[in-house]
């Protein structure tokens, strides 16, 4: 004959699984008040870092297979923040300016439109600096990825509309 479970252990499984439970309704009430007021805080954060992120200056040439070449002066992002920030937030790019992007080693790069203000043309090269890819006038604010097939080394934004107003083209290259 099967005996019915102590009366004693039902009693103990029921008495935690009540304080569990009370627990947990106690922690989901506490989060459901506390959580949203905190949840800008990071965000501030992460606007407070990206106001101080400071770039180095340079001069990119783009050179065309038949000799033409253009120069841009250009600000660099190497470090991950520098990478992060790019030139979101920007009302303006003048003409012959810009942004490079250092990725070393290459790699697959995915770049998004998230907080840029401004449109922009995007020339995506390999380690030796030659394009393969030119994304043209990008949306801003757009969260779609703009990816390079294969791996790149650099990613050079300028001001939309500067790739077809200077014919840059694949295979042109980017000289430091």
């Amino acid at each position: 004959m099967i005996r019915p479970m102590n009366n004693f252990f039902v009693r103990f499984c029921l008495f935690f699984a009540t304080i569990f439970g009370f627990i947990f309704l106690l922690v989901w009430a506490y989060l459901s008040i506390v959580a949203p007021a905190n949840a800008a805080e990071p965000l501030a954060q992460v606007e407070a870092q990206a106001k101080t992120v400071v770039f180095d200056s340079a001069h990119v040439r783009v050179s065309t297979p038949y000799g033409g070449s253009h120069d841009f002066k250009v600000e660099v992002a190497t470090s991950f923040a520098q990478l992060r920030q790019g030139l979101m937030n920007r009302t303006e790019l003048a003409p012959n300016r810009g942004m490079l992007f250092k990725y070393n080693p290459p790699r697959t790069v995915g770049m998004w439109m998230k907080n840029t203000l401004i449109p922009l043309d995007m020339l995506f090269a390999d380690r030796l600096g030659r394009v393969v890819f030119i994304a043209e006038n990008t949306v801003p604010m757009s969260e779609d990825i703009i990816q390079a097939p294969g791996r790149t080394a650099y990613v050079l934004e300028l001001s939309a509309g500067t790739v077809k107003r200077l014919s840059i083209a694949l295979g042109h290259r980017l000289t430091f």
